[in-house]
């Protein structure tokens, strides 16, 4: 069809849901009858757009997906609320001098931030060798101002809209009415009337006035339509008044009822979202592929591509967005150029990760990565963890013993085993440890020279340094040095000598500490080691365990489905519906046959061919047996239920007796609320045992 000719044919919004295509004028009429439905001031515009929208040409188009910028949380500080503080001046600047200073505020700033996203345009054009601004512009078009096109406009007022905006429902971006992608608007119409636009257009649509009421700038095809906008409606047509319009006179129009077939859109089709559920856009420097849920295997949704240059062929980054997973993986940036991965959980995972970053080749357990983690859900409270090569480094928050880092540092690994490195019995093949280094918060229940502020175990130099926390008005903080003795010394036989330690004591004037207290520090810090070291261990093996649960999870990817998702839980629908049905069988059997309760008795009589009186009476003699055992069965049943639930009253009434003293109202009420309905079960028991026993002769 000639982009300079309207469609000879417009097919129903029914219709173009159906083929899920059409051109530009079946579109615009399909997502506005949508727009109208939900209340929305839509209208269907006839004019003439840039090459660009006609064609659909999205590669000049910023995309939809920039990249997310995390911004790092700023700690605020607690306000401690001053029950005395003074109260502010009043403030007797005018409110209408400050309103006009903000909006000239608001105006600089809107300017700087075009200048800044201009400026970030051109270096980012400059650092691309060989592309040029010029490539990214629109090239000329020989049909410029007449290729016709059909869009939406959105007045404002309905549906919370402030101002009145364009929809382009091929691609459902939203453009300001003096947008330079539309040239020109011949007309519009919506359900209720066709308007045609009066207004010269040859400078663009920014001096277009969208006022439909005004007749000198919009003709309009049905006079008096719609109702709503007369400024003299009619009155009722019931009351009879002199110079009230006529309604037939105002009829010069009958328009046909409608013809379309009511928008039916089914379930399956909207959880599709796209034509066979997959869609490829490309846009400026990025390629977007969407995916409709469970389309993927893995659970993907969106894939971005991000590229250097306009050619889309130096890629940058890798963004997939995921979801339903197991794994509760939500989203994946990969750095094509350092090959640094960063993956982002939501919450629910069983070991807390929220977020994975790593280097794509890193499969070794001592590769560089930082994991952070959900420090409320854990029990050890930790946060974060970096992996250096020889060093880990834990960050924890809100811990008891008001630890908040830990930094192992290990020996390389082509001297792990070399003999070199301090005997650990503790490691066993693992990387030995050279020191930990410990920080911990103020502790303000503790002295100052008591309460630790870092302690550092070098396990190589067989030392543990102790720095404590400063004193209110000291500029320096009390230290304390322990030296461990040979192995063979270390246990219960331990012996303390004053060479062992040595240390600085900040406040002046305090007694030196007395060596049975330094003794049983020692000590205590000794027991610590171990403790700590053990706990380095199991995070080691922590590490271990993710990263093979994150290898299976990456090759083996499950998807979560809900209960209420009738697509995906297809065989679970048909097990339920197999299992009504046979129940429905089950109970069709069971009012279908009626019980024969002599058929076990007769099973004894069905060797003989012709049983004999004898045996019949014996079969009778037997069923009158058991039915005369289940009386007396059902007799002692009832009896046994009597005499336990009178033991009960007993036993209330016992206990009230001794305690109705200092019983309050609540709990006497509650204990003659139960009396009353044991004594009601017990007479509802003596009835019918009384009952049954009047009846079992008759049987």
């Amino acid at each position: 069809m000639s982009q300079k000719l309207l469609p000879r044919r417009l097919c129903s919004p029914h219709t173009t849901f159906l083929r899920q295509s059409g051109h530009a004028f079946e579109l615009a009429t399909a997502v506005c009858s949508l727009l109208v439905g939900l209340g929305y001031d839509a209208y269907v515009v006839s004019g003439y757009a840039i090459k660009d929208v006609a064609l659909r040409i999205m590669s000049r188009v910023d995309s939809p997906y920039p990249p997310v910028i995390e911004l790092e949380e700023e700690e605020k500080e607690a306000k401690v609320k001053d029950k005395y503080k003074l109260k502010p001046p009043k403030d007797l600047r005018s409110q209408f001098l400050l309103m006009m200073e903000q909006r000239e505020r608001d105006k600089v700033k809107a300017e700087e931030s075009r200048l800044a996203e201009i400026e970030k345009d051109r270096i980012l054009i400059s650092l691309m060798p060989g592309i040029s601004q010029e490539e990214e512009k629109r090239p000329p078009d020989e049909l410029e101002g007449q290729r016709i096109h059909a869009w939406i406009l959105l007045r404002a007022g309905a549906k919370g809209t402030n101002e009145n905006m364009f929809l382009e429902p091929s691609s459902g971006l939203v453009h300001k009415t003096d947008s330079d992608l539309y040239c020109g608007i011949e007309s519009l119409w919506n359900h209720l009337n066709y308007w045609v636009n009066m207004q010269d257009c040859s400078e663009g649509l920014g001096s277009v006035d969208y006022d439909l009421t005004n007749t000198k700038n919009w003709e309009h095809l049905l006079i008096g339509e719609p109702i709503e906008w007369r400024k003299q409606k009619p009155k009722d047509l019931e009351e009879e008044e002199e110079g009230a319009t006529d309604m037939m006179d105002e009829k010069h129009l009958d328009m046909p009822l409608y013809w379309s077939t009511r928008i039916h859109i089914p379930h399956d089709v909207l959880k599709m979202r796209f034509p066979s559920g997959v869609n490829v856009e490309l846009y400026k420097r990025t390629m977007v592929e969407e995916f409709a849920p469970y389309v993927s295997g893995d659970g993907l949704v969106t894939r971005i591509n991000r590229y250097k240059d306009f050619n889309c062929s130096d890629l940058l980054s890798i963004e997939e967005r995921y979801e339903n997973r197991g794994d509760k993986l939500c989203r994946s940036v990969h750095d094509r150029h350092t090959n640094l991965v960063t993956d982002f959980h939501e919450r629910g995972r069983e070991d807390r990760v929220i977020k994975h970053i790593y280097f794509k080749n890193g499969e070794d357990e001592w590769a560089q990565r930082t994991i952070i983690y959900n420090a409320r859900g854990r029990y050890d409270s930790l946060a974060k963890l970096e992996v250096m090569g020889d060093t880990l480094t834990e960050y924890y928050e809100n811990r008891e013993d008001k630890m908040y880092y830990r930094q192992t540092t290990y020996a390389k690994k082509e001297e792990a085993f070399s003999g070199k490195s301090p005997e650990d019995a503790s490691h066993g093949p693992r990387r030995p440890i050279l020191t930990i280094v410990q920080k911990f918060d103020r502790n303000e229940e503790k002295p100052a020279d008591e309460d630790i502020a870092m302690r550092t175990f070098a396990l190589l130099d067989r030392q543990i340094h102790l720095k404590y926390h400063y004193g209110k008005g000291h500029v320096t903080a009390s230290t304390r040095t322990f030296i461990k003795p040979p192995l063979a010394e270390i246990g219960e036989g331990m012996i303390f000598r004053p060479e062992l330690t040595y240390g600085y004591q900040a406040e002046i004037g305090a007694k030196p500490p007395r060596p049975l207290k330094l003794f049983l520090l020692f000590e205590q810090q000794l027991k610590e080691e171990e403790v700590v070291i053990s706990n380095i261990r199991d995070v080691e093996n922590q590490i271990a365990e993710f990263l093979l649960q994150r290898a299976h999870e990456l090759a083996f990817p499950k998807l979560d489905v809900s209960l209420f998702n009738k697509e995906q839980n297809l065989e679970y629908k048909l097990a339920m519906l197999e299992k009504e049905e046979q129940q429905r069988l089950y109970k069709e059997k069971e009012v279908g046959e009626e019980i024969n309760y002599i058929a076990p008795y007769l099973v004894q009589l069905s060797y003989v061919e012709r049983p004999t009186k004898k045996d019949v009476q014996h079969v009778k003699q037997q069923c009158l047996e058991d039915f005369k055992q289940m009386l007396v069965n059902r007799a002692n049943v009832i009896q046994k239920t009597f005499e336990r639930m009178t033991e009960q009253l007993q036993a209330e009434q016992a206990w009230y007796t001794l305690n109705h003293d200092s019983l309050s109202s609540p709990e006497e009420a509650e204990y003659f609320e139960k009396v009353n309905n044991v004594i009601f079960f017990l007479r509802t028991l003596e009835i019918r045992l009384n009952r049954h026993k009047d009846l079992s002769p008759i049987r």
